[in-house]
């Protein structure tokens, strides 16, 4: 009786929560073709090295927040089904240094033209660094059969019109070559199950809780 129970019981779990993602994608080093697949435009926003690291920053920042041009990366993905769950997690760090500071945006959309705020991340207190790691995917976003995600870089302060350098407070996909495993993006994503797979779990549960009550 224990056992049937058990087995009633995950049955009764969503499948999304312990189910194999059906899509599932990462990369580390931001350079690889394989790591732009999905980026479908970039606007003032070039891949930079400096030392061991890899990433994609603002080409040129702004003296200040309000006439800063934010970099931009934009991911599209489409997938055969309907999304019941995302999981994402991202490297987009900000820094603050002497001659600018970092501040980005993350937004998320399943058309391309209207877009949610999925993340914030502001500039960390001078001399330091702050991230994002994993991003909240609202309710909006589901049950679709496209994700686009767009990050805006800001960089701004002194130096940050020269860009170079001076625009590397604010970053996507940070990477370095130093520990080559890392990721910098990933993202799982399970689809709503297909009608046939639906009724086959509905049945099972029906036909597992009539055994039971025999049993009783």
């Amino acid at each position: 009786m224990r056992s049937l129970v058990a087995a009633l019981c995950l049955l009764a779990v969503p499948a999304a929560a312990h189910a194999v993602p059906d899509f599932s994608y990462s990369y580390g080093d931001p350079y690889l073709a394989t790591s732009q697949t999905y980026i479908v435009s970039t606007s003032n926003a070039v891949l930079y090295t400096e030392g061991v690291v890899h990433a994609w920053k603002p080409n040129v920042g702004g003296s200040t927040f309000a006439n800063t041009t934010p970099g931009r990366i934009t991911y599209h993905f489409t997938f055969p089904s309907p999304t019941a769950e995302i999981s994402l997690w991202m490297n987009m760090p900000t820094f603050y240094w002497s001659y600018s500071q970092g501040h980005n945006f993350l937004f998320g959309s399943t058309d391309g033209s209207h877009w949610t705020q999925l993340a914030d991340v502001l500039p960390p207190a001078f001399g330091s660094a702050r991230d994002l790691g994993t991003v909240a995917i609202p309710a909006s976003l589901l049950g679709a059969n496209d994700l686009w995600l767009r990050a805006d870089l800001y960089s701004y302060g002194g130096y940050a019109p020269q860009g170079g350098v001076y625009t590397n407070t604010s970053q996507l996909s940070r990477w370095a070559t130093s520990n080559p495993s890392a990721k910098s993006f990933r993202l799982d994503v399970t689809y709503v199950p297909e009608p046939a797979t639906a009724l086959l779990v509905s049945g099972g549960l029906a036909a597992l809780a009539a055994r039971a009550r025999r049993r009783a």
